[in-house]
């Protein structure tokens, strides 16, 4: 699967008793459909993922996939704190017809993640996941760069199509591509 052009990072509307405000979100993903987008992922920072439970998550990969006009990518942010959660939530996204799913990095044990450890776990949750892996670093939230070697190695993964870079660092995209160059 080759994933290209803009999408947009859907966030998840709350009404004021903090409950997701189904109706608003069902309207978003509407109108991002009509748009020129590529597609839309949910459930990704801006889309409240840590801050919902498993089955308002699923609720809202359910609802958004409803909504989304059948020509948008879809990709569902999956990342959860077991590769377990995550798969099981890489499952319902499958059954929701959603095209990838965005994993990050667990944060709970972040001072023991170490290289082996990042990279058995994006290993773990490629090798079970239904749907093609992307990968999510975003040290912003997760309290570390995924591993360039990890990145290098991860990319010769039949599952794993790419990587959602959000450090904001142009020289650490540009060790990416060339760690990645020769992927098949």
């Amino acid at each position: 699967m080759l994933i290209e052009g803009i999408f947009a990072a859907v966030p998840t509307p709350f009404s004021l008793n903090e409950q997701i405000y189904f109706r608003k979100l069902e309207a978003n993903v509407a109108r991002y459909s009509r748009s020129l987008l590529s597609g839309l992922l949910l459930l990704g920072s801006t889309g409240e993922a840590v801050a919902l439970d498993e089955a308002e998550s699923r609720e809202v990969l359910r609802v958004a996939a409803e909504a989304t006009a059948p020509e948008k990518v879809l990709i569902a942010g999956v990342g959860r704190e077991s590769v377990k959660n995550t798969v099981d939530l890489a499952e319902a996204a499958a059954q929701f017809h959603y095209d990838a799913v965005l994993v990050r990095t667990p944060t709970y044990y972040a001072s023991q993640m170490s290289t082996a450890v990042v990279l058995h776990y994006f290993r773990s949750v490629a090798d079970r996941s239904p749907l093609p892996v992307m990968l999510y670093n975003i040290p912003r939230f997760a309290p570390h760069n995924i591993p360039m070697e990890v990145i290098a190695e991860l990319a010769a993964h039949p599952n794993i199509i790419g990587i959602k870079d959000s450090s904001g660092e142009l020289a650490r995209i540009g060790a990416t591509v060339e760690a990645t160059r020769n992927a098949p």
